[in-house]
C-alpha cells in the first residue's frame, strides 16, 4: 500500500482531516496516469477537483488539482480532452485572486501547455518566455526549473 492510499483511508476513517482527501485523489490519479490508466485517472481528478471548487478551496489546493489535472488531459491528447483542459484553466482564471502571484504564475504555465498542445508555435513561444521571465522574477525555484524544460 503506498503512502498517498494510507493518507486516503486515514481520511475515510476520520483519523485524518476528510477536507485533504480530493487532493490526495488528484495525486493517486496521477499515479495511475502514469501507469497507464489515463481513463481513470482523468475521472478521478475530476472529481476531486470539482469537489474543491465546491468546497471553495479552488484556489488552495485546487491549483494543484487543476495542474495535475490539465497535464493529464494533455498527456492523453485526444481533442476533447484539450477542450476539458482549456476548460480547467478557464475555471481556475475566474476565480478572484488576480493578486495571488502562484496562481498567476500557474495560468501562465497552463496556457503554455494548452497552446503547445493545439501546436500554436508563435502563442507558445510567448507564453514560455513570460512564464520564464515571471518565474525568474519571483524565484520561484519549482517554476524556473519547468520553465527551463518548456522547448
Amino acid at each position: 500500500m503506498t503512502a498517498l492510499t494510507q493518507v486516503r483511508e486515514m481520511c475515510l476513517s476520520n483519523r485524518f482531516s476528510l477536507s485533504e482527501l480530493p487532493l490526495v485523489d488528484v495525486y493517486i490519479a496521477r499515479e495511475m496516469a502514469r501507469r497507464g490508466d489515463h481513463d481513470g485517472a482523468i475521472t478521478l481528478m475530476r472529481t476531486a477537483t470539482d469537489a474543491l471548487c465546491s468546497a471553495g478551496q479552488l484556489l488552495s489546493f485546487g491549483i494543484s488539482a487543476t495542474c495535475v489535472l490539465v497535464e493529464t488531459l494533455l498527456e492523453r491528447g485526444g481533442e476533447d480532452d484539450v477542450a476539458e483542459a482549456q476548460a480547467a484553466v478557464d475555471r481556475l482564471a475566474r476565480e478572484p485572486g488576480d493578486d495571488m502571484d502562484i496562481r498567476n504564475i500557474t495560468l501562465l504555465r497552463l496556457r503554455a501547455l494548452l497552446a503547445r498542445a493545439r501546436t500554436d508555435n508563435v502563442v507558445y513561444r510567448d507564453l514560455a518566455e513570460r512564464y520564464r521571465a515571471m518565474a525568474t522574477e519571483l524565484g520561484f525555484e519549482g517554476h524556473i526549473a519547468w520553465a527551463e524544460a518548456m522547448p
